[in-house]
Parts: structure tokens; sequence; C-alpha cells
């Protein structure tokens, strides 16, 4: 006759387990108490992550961003063999990804700064060293087996995915509301026009996550640790210098808030006053060139020109104009080539764009963002519809556009975005000029 432990169901293990347990010897891993287990054990972690994804604000957030990017690379990858059949060739996404000033990142990568007696004209001491150092330092990880295309486009997207992930967690910051409220920036970010420089090997990318981590510690007032941000940022970039007027900005409004009049000569002589008093804040304005001057000194040693990455940029272009107001005016009246109309009149649009931020109240972001265009402005338009969404302040501004018209409306503007983005995916996979 069977005994009663014979007779019992086959998921009924829970005695046995006990008494096994108690007695220190697990269960055989051919029993079937460990496959009845197994569910159990998955059904358990489910329901952690359940709870976890309910009750963690930055889980479910980086959830959902992950979810955004990884749609907005599968769109790149169907849309480059849309392009291989259409143009009848069977080139790669690393390949097609990276254009123009990538291929020049991709050399300094593996080869470093050329030197003073290279006969190349256009001398790489143009392009400031953080972006490649670090892709440097990442590819030594994988011991030189990873190729320098992937270990670029793989550090610009985990910088543009951080960055995401600060913007959203700025706005809630300032503006209130949950996290989730803002999924519209990183959306713009992974998948709006000309996001695709972001996936390159472009510094845009690392240029703009610090500019990113700046604004949210300058928001928690937390300027020392902005000073940094500012310092790696004028590192990747010599616009990143220009965050030194951001953060005085920040500090003027933070040390004068009394509710009257945002400037007048007493909050001024206030602000001078408190500032001597304060040490710590001197020393983060003074860090936030410290990354330029680092790369200036090493061009010291390297070519004999301080001002080397500057005196180089007469080999791209030769034209002279009247700083920012002929630029434009060349521009915008068609008196040079179309594509520089075109970026003319799309820095009028993203100056207005600015000054509808001021009337919204991001004074540092808009004087950054209004003083960072005018600085290629005062000799070319070229390269300016980059360098705008390289800024990173834009997208708020285009969020709060956004946000303010009507749901119909907003959606009409959503469409174009997209269509724009595949027209100008298309164009920078066939390596137009427009978007050098």
């Amino acid at each position: 006759a069977a005994s009663n432990r014979d007779r019992r169901p086959i998921f009924d293990f829970g005695q046995e387990q006990i008494s096994l347990m108690a007695d220190g010897k697990p269960p055989a891993r051919n029993s079937y108490h460990s496959f009845a287990a197994k569910p159990l054990r998955n059904e358990v972690n489910m329901e952690r992550l359940a709870k976890i994804y309910r009750e963690n604000e930055n889980f479910r957030l980086i959830l959902k961003l992950f979810f955004i990017l990884l749609m907005s690379r599968l769109f790149m990858l169907v849309l480059m063999v849309i392009y291989n059949v259409y143009m009848g060739t069977d080139r790669s996404i690393a390949f097609l990804m990276n254009q123009w000033d990538a291929k020049r990142y991709q050399f300094m990568i593996d080869n470093g700064y050329t030197f003073p007696l290279d006969t190349d004209p256009q001398a790489n001491w143009a392009f400031f060293p953080m972006y490649v150092m670090v892709c440097r330092f990442v590819k030594m990880l994988t011991f030189g087996v990873m190729d320098t295309y992937w270990v670029g486009m793989t550090v610009s997207t985990v910088c543009i995915f951080i960055a995401a992930f600060t913007a959203v967690k700025y706005m809630s910051l300032v503006r209130g509301g949950r996290s989730e409220d803002y999924l519209l920036i990183p959306l713009l970010m992974f998948a709006g026009p000309y996001s695709f420089y972001f996936g390159s090997v472009y510094t845009e990318a690392m240029f703009v996550l610090f500019i990113a981590l700046f604004f949210y510690a300058a928001a928690k007032k937390k300027y020392l640790w902005a000073g940094f941000a500012a310092a790696f940022a004028s590192a990747t970039r010599i616009v990143g210098c220009l965050l030194v007027f951001a953060l005085i900005v920040e500090m003027y409004l933070d040390l004068t808030a009394d509710g009257g009049k945002l400037i007048t000569w007493a909050k001024i002589k206030s602000f001078i006053v408190q500032m001597l008093k304060l040490p710590e804040h001197i020393f983060a304005v003074m860090l936030c060139p410290f990354g330029a001057f680092c790369y200036m000194t090493f061009l010291r040693f390297f070519c004999g020109d301080v001002w080397a990455y500057k005196n180089v940029q007469i080999a791209w272009r030769e034209d002279t104009y009247f700083p920012v107001v002929g630029v434009l005016w060349k521009a915008c009246t068609g008196q040079i080539e179309p594509r520089y109309t075109y970026m003319g009149w799309f820095c009028i649009g993203i100056f207005a764009v600015y000054g509808y931020m001021l009337y919204r109240k991001y004074y540092s972001m808009a004087v950054f963002g209004i003083i960072s265009l005018l600085v290629p402005l005062t000799s070319h338009v070229m390269s300016t519809c980059r360098f705008t969404v390289g800024s990173f302040v834009v997208y708020m501004g285009v969020y709060e556009i956004l946000k303010s018209v009507r749901p119909k409306i907003r959606t009409a503007i959503l469409i174009f975005f997209a269509f724009a983005q595949i027209w100008l995916l298309f164009m920078w996979y066939n390596s137009d000029c427009w978007l050098m």
C-alpha cells in the first residue's frame, strides 16, 4: 500500500522542503520539487519587478527612455535597409552613421593629434579632446578589439541616454510634476530632427550630457558641481566656456531673489558684494573654462600656439563677413549658397525660440543658447543646425512651445518633425553637404 507521502499531489512540496531544510540537506536538483519551485521563484521575481516599477519613479523612467531610444535606433536600421535598396549599395550602419567630421574623430581616437609638420592644412587641433579621450579609454577596455566607430557610437548613445534622463529630472525639479510628464523631451532628443548627431562619432552627445548635468546641478544650487560639469563641457567643445555666463545668471537669481524687479542697480551691487563673500561661488565660476585652458596648455607644448584650435579654422572657410548681422544678412537674402540661406533662417527661428524661453523665465538657459549661437555667427552660418541641437537648451524651448499649443497643432508639429527626421537622416546617410 502506498504511503501518505507517496499519495501527496506532485506540487505539494512544502512539508518535505521544510523538513529537508531543517536537516540541512536541500532537495535534489533532479527532483520534481526543484521543477515546481522554478515557476514560483519566477512569479515572485516578477512581482518584485512589478512592485519596483509601481513605486520607483526612476526605474519607470529608465525603462521608458530605453524603449524610446531602442525604437529610434531600430528606425535608423530600417532606414539603412531602405537606403541600401534604393541606392543599390551594401553599406553598414556604422559607415552610414559616421559622415564628415566623424571620420576625423575616428582617426583621432586611433592615432591622436597630427603633428605640426603634417601636410594636411585642416589640422585636427580644432577638435577638443574630451570625447576622444573617453572613446580611447573605452576602446582600451576592449583591448582594441572593438571597431572605433562602434566605440564612438556606444559612447555617444550612453551619453545622450544619461542626458535625456537628466533633462527630465531637471524639468521635474524646476517645473514640478512627475518625470513621465516630460517624456516629450527625450523623444525629441532621441528621434527629433538632427538627433542622428547624437548616435554618431561626434562630440554633440557628450557635450549635451555635460550641459544637462550643469543645469541640473545649478537648479539644485550645487554650484561647485555645476562648475565641474562646465569644465568638462569646455574640454569637449570651446563653447562650453560660455556656461560661465549661465552660472553667473543662476547665482544672480539665487542671491537676489526678493520678488521685485529682475534687474536693478541695487541688486547688481548686492550681488557683487555677496559674491565676494562666497569663495566657493567664485571658485565654481573659475572652474567653467578650466577644460579649455588645459587643452590650450597642451597646444602650447604640442605646436607652440595656445590659439591653434582657433587659428586653424581658416583652413575650413576663408569667407569674411561682418559678424552676426552681416553673416545673417548674406545668408537670409540668398547671397551665398542655398543651404546657407536655409541655415540663416533657421538661426532666426532659433533666436525666436530663445526669446520665448526668456518669456517663460528660462533665463540662464536662454542666455547660454543666445551666446552659444552668436559665437559661430561671427564668421559663418555653417553647421549652425548641429551647433543648435548640440546646445541642449533648445529642447526646453521647443518643449514649452509644444505644450502651449492645442493638442491638434502639437500633433501636427510632431508629425512634421518625424518626416523631417526621415528626410534629414536619408540625407545624412548620403553624405549631403547640407548637414556638414
